[in-house]
């Protein structure tokens, strides 16, 4: 099998000639859109050989400080962002020239982020001094939903046909095989499950539903610590990864909640991948073998890795998983 063929019998979950495997990590911020990305990625794949390449989207939104959020209100402001804007046009151009470069040889999709997160970093980013991580942002912008929810769900909104439209350009247009939707959300300590139902499944669905009208494979990246997975069993996913050491569901136990979808996973990020010793991430691969077998499972971190993570413990995890299951 080539790699293609290897991921899409994966998908559905039918034998494969070794157990796939992918990892991913931030690059610098030289390589976030246009040509530069492109080449670090393809210099990525070329050095990595791993099965799937999926595309850091660190390209921006048009509206994350441009659009200054100081009271609930401000939401009803947010204009739609168009396909020609400078920070889509450098993603969907250094994509595309990915796509030309390897897209006979690997399975690439591109990264997406959810709404809510997109949300989040446009508040962020409009008081740093405020907010001055991601989870302070967060919460003030739950907080922002629960006293004055009309505007901000208008603000979402315009947010979700943004990033359809966008993502959907990325198949179309630049065209990857999918996406990896990174949902950020889960936590059960910030936000109740009816909140999760009325803030942020509506508008992941709305992406999901339009890109995966044209995409081949979409991933759902269940991201944080202490997720109740059940509010994604609705997501219409192909393959599903999550961190199952932060506080979550064993990989059987998510995939049973998640309807039998195939898994993504298995190996700690912050750990034996990144920092050894081989021993130990020889270990940690044989587990989550033993645990998921060699059918719907491909093999990778729980979330992306360190971007100073030496590339060369990637290359041993993937020759470790296609020496144990090779058929």
């Amino acid at each position: 099998m080539n790699r293609i063929e290897r991921f899409r019998a994966m998908l559905r979950g039918h034998p494969v000639d070794q157990v796939p495997a992918g990892f991913w990590f931030h690059f610098a911020p030289a390589y976030r859109g246009g040509a530069a990305m492109a080449e670090r990625h393809i210099a990525y794949f070329r050095e990595t050989g791993l099965d799937l390449l999926k595309v850091m989207n660190d390209s921006g939104y048009g509206p994350v400080g441009a659009l200054q959020v100081r009271q609930p209100g401000d939401w009803a402001t947010l204009e739609p962002t168009p396909l020609s804007e400078a920070h889509f046009q450098s993603h969907l151009e250094g994509l595309q020239a990915i796509v030309e470069a390897l897209g006979d040889e690997v399975p690439i999709i591109t990264t997406a982020f959810n709404p809510f997160r997109e949300a989040v970093i446009i508040l962020q980013a409009s008081d740093p001094a405020r907010y001055p991580t991601e989870l302070a942002a967060r919460m003030a912008l739950l907080e922002q939903l629960r006293q004055e929810p009309e505007p901000v769900l208008q603000g979402l909104q315009v947010i979700a046909d943004d990033l359809a439209r966008f993502y959907r350009a990325c198949v179309t247009e630049a065209g990857a095989g999918g996406i990896y939707f990174s949902a950020k959300g889960g936590e059960r300590d910030h936000m109740s499950d009816e909140e999760h139902a009325a803030f942020v499944a509506p508008f992941d669905l709305h992406v999901l539903r339009q890109v995966g009208e044209v995409a081949e494979y979409v991933v759902g990246h269940f991201c944080g610590v202490g997720l109740n997975l059940e509010r994604f069993a609705a997501y219409p996913v192909h393959l599903a990864n999550w961190a199952y050491q932060s506080d979550n569901p064993s990989l059987r136990q998510g995939q049973a909640i998640l309807g039998g979808v195939s898994i993504l996973g298995g190996l700690d990020e912050r750990g034996p991948l990144v920092y050894g010793p081989r021993e130990a991430l020889q270990r940690e691969i044989e587990s989550a073998l033993a645990e998921m077998g060699a059918r719907g499972f491909m093999l990778g971190a729980g979330c992306t890795v360190p971007g100073d993570t030496p590339p060369e413990n990637l290359v041993y995890a993937r020759q470790a998983i296609a020496e144990l299951t090779a058929q």
